[in-house]
């Protein structure tokens, strides 16, 4: 039971990642299945509105995926980080992401692009370690020591030559972290680029719905001078998200 709920969600995730439906012979080859029980996967999904069956035997995501994932209040954090976050990029002319930590992962949930002829490049989706970026170290810092350990590997991997692996120096760096009030990283990720990142504050928020604002930028403009100036209004962004969140789930009760 418990393998064919794990088949089953990942052929949800398979079809959710595409825009195009997919043939059963390819569902399978991505599960590991054999084409029977991919079939039979499918199947239950379609009983269950998970997926939908077209007319050339082709399968897509089906609406009571959506339904189920509307429930999740993500929608109301992009709505209220979304002005938010403009004025943060027009203030700093740099881009600003939004994630959330997902495991070990951070996920982009939200980005806006700067207007600065270089500048950093992300898509909505991406998974990164959170131990390479700003806005992993600010949520992970949002956790204890314990929680922390629970929920990184115990090998972290170098992304790159400045990546923290050693798990003393990414606790000392949380605590950083944690007195200042946002992260900052240092070609982590990709060595040309660097970030700083707050904590939106989530207290008075249902679910636990705890993300952070990043600002990306090419290392060579993250000056110490820049990180001065840009830290302030970026803790100041965050909490006026997290007050527009709170004021969105206080005016649905």
């Amino acid at each position: 039971m418990l393998t064919s709920l794990a088949r089953g969600l990942r052929v949800i995730e398979i079809l959710s990642a595409e825009s195009r439906p997919l043939g059963v012979t390819e569902i399978a080859q991505r599960t590991g299945s054999s084409k029977s029980g991919a079939h039979s996967l499918l199947a239950t999904l379609v009983r269950a509105g998970y997926a939908e069956h077209g007319p050339r035997g082709e399968y897509r995501l089906g609406f009571k995926a959506w339904e189920v994932g509307h429930v999740f209040p993500v929608s109301r954090l992009l709505q209220a980080a979304t002005p938010v976050m403009t004025r943060l990029v027009n203030e700093l002319h740099e881009g600003a992401i939004l994630g959330v930590l997902n495991g070990a992962e951070v996920v982009y949930l939200h980005l806006m692009e700067s207007e600065q002829p270089v500048r950093v490049h992300a898509r909505v989706g991406d998974r990164i370690p959170a131990h390479c970026t700003s806005t992993g170290l600010v949520l992970l810092a949002e956790r204890t020591d314990a929680q922390v350990d629970s929920l990184l590997p115990s090998r972290l991997v170098a992304v790159t030559p400045r990546t923290i692996i050693d798990c003393t120096s990414l606790h000392a760096e949380l605590r950083r972290v944690r007195a200042r009030g946002y992260a900052v990283n240092r070609g982590g990720w990709r060595l040309d680029v660097g970030g700083i990142a707050a904590a939106i504050p989530s207290a008075d928020v249902p679910f636990a719905l705890i993300a952070g604002l990043c600002v990306a930028v090419p290392l060579y403009r993250m000056t110490r001078a820049w990180i001065a100036e840009s830290a302030p209004r970026l803790v100041d962004h965050a909490q006026r998200i997290g007050d527009a969140l709170a004021h969105s789930f206080a005016s649905a009760a």
